[in-house]
């Protein structure tokens, strides 16, 4: 049975999530590694005795990538995330990091792996990860789901309204992508989001995402 586990990114409070089975194989996958230092993810995946095969980005933001160098550095793992992520992720700018501390902006060189280039389908252990374009916040923003789980990044944020204003967002292209979530509610989903708490799917109002609260 797939296990999720949750770790809150510092400084920045965004999520990381580690994505495991370990009755089937002790590989796992670190979705959004935003902390500065990767201390805490180390001893997790130590204690666990899990070695990552792949990182994913949900989106190319600073807070969601900032430990991708260290972790690629120990483990020489890919990085999986949309085409465009993996030109974003190049530059201090459009990752914004230069923007959040001009002393701590980094860029990532290292290898990616499209999900483009996967037709959106990510073999996992005895399960598989299904990406969908979500453009909105970003245009280089994907979704993905595995078994009942969806893992949304900032295109879907409990209670919050999606931010379009950084760079490459868009309000309309985010009800574009509203209406694909309206398609996967009533299935049993339970959302990962970018920040804050988990929550279900099924009966959540997805127009908050268009007038809810404005994040902080």
């Amino acid at each position: 049975m797939l296990t999720v586990h949750q770790i809150i990114n510092s400084p920045v409070p965004s999520n990381c999530f580690v994505l495991y089975d370990k009755t089937v194989c002790s590989d796992c996958i670190i979705v959004d590694p935003g902390s500065k230092s990767d201390e805490e993810l180390f001893v997790f995946l130590e204690e666990q005795g899990l070695t990552p095969k792949y990182v994913i980005l949900t989106h190319e933001h600073f807070d969601h990538c900032w430990g991708v160098n260290e972790l690629v550095e120990r483990y020489h793992i890919p990085i999986v995330c949309s085409a465009l992520c993996a030109e974003c992720i190049k530059f201090e700018k459009r990752n914004c990091s230069v923007f959040y501390d001009n002393k701590e902006r980094f860029v990532i060189t290292s290898q990616t792996i499209s999900v483009e280039s996967l037709i959106y389908v990510l073999p996992f252990c005895d399960t598989e990860l299904r990406f969908f374009n979500s453009p909105g916040h970003t245009n280089a923003s994907v979704c993905f789901t595995v078994g009942k789980n969806l893992f949304t990044g900032d295109t879907l944020i409990k209670g919050l309204r999606t931010v379009t204003k950084l760079p490459t967002g868009s309000a309309a292209k985010l009800q574009e992508t509203k209406e694909i979530l309206q398609d996967l509610q009533g299935k049993g989903y339970m959302v990962y989001p970018g920040h804050g708490d988990l929550f279900e799917l099924d009966g959540y109002d997805l127009d908050l995402m268009v007038k809810g609260e404005v994040p902080k």
